[in-house]
C-alpha cells in the first residue's frame, strides 16, 4: 500500500460509533453506508511485545487488525463467491489515509433510525433466543457450510444483526480470517469444512453460555468446550489407529 497515493480524510471533528479494543469505527464523512476502521496508535506494536517469542518474529502488520482484514478478504472462499456472500458479510472497498493513520473501508450497517445496528451480543441481551433470531442464526450458519469462508471465532460483538425486508440478517463484521500461523484451511476443501464445522460448534456453545445462567465465567465454559471437544484416536476395523479425526 502505497500511503502518498491513498485519497485522504480528515476525522478531527468526528466521533467513533464504536470503539473496540484494537480498532475505532467512524462513519464515512462523506457517505453514511460506510464504514471506516482505524488502528489504535501503537496497538499493533504492543500485541506483538505481549506475544509468545514464535510469533514476534513475524512483521508488526501481523498484528494489525486492518492488514489482517484486508488479507482475510483475499482468501479463495470469497475471491470466487458469488453474491450471496454480501448477505453475511461486508464489502472491503480497501484503503484511505486519514488524520489518524491508514484506515479501512467496509460497509456501514444501520437500524430503521440510521443509527449503528445492534450486534448479536446486544440483541440477545435485550430479547433472548427469539424464534427470529433462531431463524437468522440457522441461515447464517447454513451460509458458512456452503460458502466455507474461514473465519476466526465468532464472537456475537462482532456480527450485526440487521433488519432488511422485515427479516434479520447476521452479518460478520469482524474476525474474518485464520488466526492460525499456517493456514492449510485456505488450501484444502476437507480443511476447510473442518475449520468452519469446528467454529460453528464453538459458536453454538457461547450461545449458550451468553443466554444461560453465567453461573460459570466464560473462561471456565470455554475450557470445558475444548476439553470435550477435543478429537479422539478412532480405530480402524483391524485395530490400527487411522489418526486423529475431529469429533
Amino acid at each position: 500500500m502505497q500511503v502518498s497515493n491513498l485519497p485522504f480524510l480528515d476525522l478531527s471533528e468526528k466521533q467513533p460509533f464504536a470503539i473496540g479494543d484494537n480498532r475505532l469505527c467512524f462513519r464515512h464523512p462523506d457517505d453514511s453506508g460506510l464504514c471506516i476502521k482505524i488502528n489504535r496508535a501503537g496497538r499493533a506494536g504492543r500485541l506483538r511485545g505481549q506475544a509468545p517469542l514464535y510469533k514476534r518474529l513475524r512483521r508488526e502488520k501481523h498484528f494489525d487488525d486492518n492488514w489482517q482484514e484486508f488479507y482475510a478478504f483475499q482468501q479463495p472462499a470469497i475471491r470466487t463467491g458469488g453474491p450471496e456472500l454480501w448477505r453475511h458479510l461486508p464489502r472491503c472497498y480497501g484503503w484511505v489515509e486519514t488524520n489518524l493513520g491508514p484506515a479501512l473501508i467496509s460497509d456501514f450497517f444501520a437500524d430503521p433510525s440510521g443509527d449503528a445496528a445492534p450486534t448479536l451480543e446486544q440483541y440477545l441481551k435485550h430479547h433472548g433466543r427469539t424464534p427470529e433470531i433462531d431463524e437468522a442464526l440457522d441461515e447464517f450458519c447454513a451460509f458458512l457450510r456452503s460458502s466455507l469462508v474461514l473465519t476466526k471465532n465468532l464472537l456475537p460483538h462482532n456480527l450485526v444483526v440487521a433488519d432488511l425486508d422485515r427479516e434479520l440478517r447476521l452479518i460478520l463484521i469482524d474476525g474474518i480470517g485464520l488466526a492460525t500461523l499456517l493456514p492449510l484451511a485456505k488450501h484444502s476443501t476437507l480443511l476447510s469444512r473442518r475449520h468452519v464445522e469446528k467454529r460453528i460448534r464453538w459458536f453454538e456453545h457461547r450461545l449458550a453460555w451468553e443466554t444461560g445462567s453465567r453461573l460459570e465465567s466464560w473462561q471456565t465454559a470455554e475450557a470445558k468446550f475444548h476439553r470435550y471437544a477435543r478429537p479422539r484416536w478412532r480405530r480402524a476395523p483391524s485395530g490400527r489407529a487411522r489418526g486423529r479425526e475431529e469429533c
